[in-house]
């Protein structure tokens, strides 16, 4: 990994949190079109709050702020959120909505409650903990970079390989379920896609913001295509570009780095609504225009 980094015309830490953001963001970006389009955006959000127990959690069994113990923790966590929504929905007839904010605002809390505990135990390793919240990607190191391509590059190539598989279930759920898969083994595999993407980005982004990084680079690429595989390498490659130019511009003037990432996203997001060429709000008053000047 280091002679990736090396390649970078940058200093060597600003390079580091560079590549780490650049890999986050394409993978962020790359795996959110199959959250957005199948309308669980905010299960992404449900999720992402999920991992604040987690890593907490993490923290009190091992004792130490490790990055492989907390992403353990956080996935644990995340998934355990999941599991909570969806078996609200089917077991409990509980509506899509409320079964979210149920898990969310409950794993939330238990978050606060818990990260509040250690802080009060008076233990100096704890600090940072809450850093998690807004996201700290200047703390990022090779190992948080090598952690982020291994399992970020495997949640792609899974989703490359199963993409017809993914991609039925996106359109047409009912023709997935004649041939002859599961219904609950496609929500399973979104999810756990879903689950990757979380988990790698709550430290750089943090919990509140990282469902920012799943959605608004799918919003800007739905404007822009309509093949599902051309919105994920475009959503991929703005996730990347929205990480890379906010890493730049939040080192060069000392904001949060996280927060700049996911304005960074949104301002794409919107000009790509504004803007398109042929579904832009622009793009579509002038068909307007032009349809009612024609004799």
């Amino acid at each position: 990994m280091d002679w990736l980094i090396g390649l970078v015309p940058l200093p060597y830490p600003v390079a580091v949190v560079a590549v780490g953001t650049a890999v986050l963001g394409f993978v962020a970006g790359a795996l959110g079109p199959f959250a957005v389009l199948r309308g669980r955006s905010m299960f992404g959000d449900a999720m992402s709050h999920g991992t604040l127990p987690g890593v907490v959690v993490a923290f009190m069994v091992t004792g130490v702020k490790d990055p492989v113990s907390s992403l353990v923790g956080a996935a644990v966590f995340a998934g355990a959120a999941a599991l909570v929504m969806i078996g609200l929905e089917r077991a409990g007839r509980t509506p899509p909505d409320a079964a979210i904010g149920v898990a969310l605002s409950a794993s939330f809390t238990l978050g606060i409650v818990l990260l509040t505990r250690v802080s009060q135990g008076g233990d100096a390793d704890q600090s940072g903990l809450d850093a998690y919240l807004f996201g700290q990607a200047a703390g990022m190191v090779v190992r948080d970079v090598e952690l982020t391509v291994g399992i970020g590059g495997l949640a792609v190539v899974l989703a490359v390989a199963f993409f017809r598989l993914l991609r039925s279930a996106t359109f047409d759920p009912q023709f997935t379920a004649v041939a002859g898969v599961p219904t609950w083994a496609v929500d399973a595999a979104s999810t756990v896609l879903l689950a990757v993407a979380v988990v790698l980005g709550v430290r750089t982004v943090g919990v509140i913001l990282m469902v920012a990084l799943l959605v608004a680079p799918a919003v800007a690429a739905r404007q822009l295509t309509t093949r599902l595989s051309g919105m994920i390498a475009l959503s991929g490659l703005i996730g990347a570009v929205c990480g890379v130019a906010g890493a730049l511009v939040a080192g060069r003037t000392e904001l949060p780095t996280g927060p700049v990432i996911v304005l960074l996203a949104t301002a794409a997001a919107l000009a790509s609504i504004l803007l398109a060429p042929r579904r832009g709000i622009l793009a579509r008053l002038h068909r307007r225009r032009a349809l009612a000047g024609a004799p």
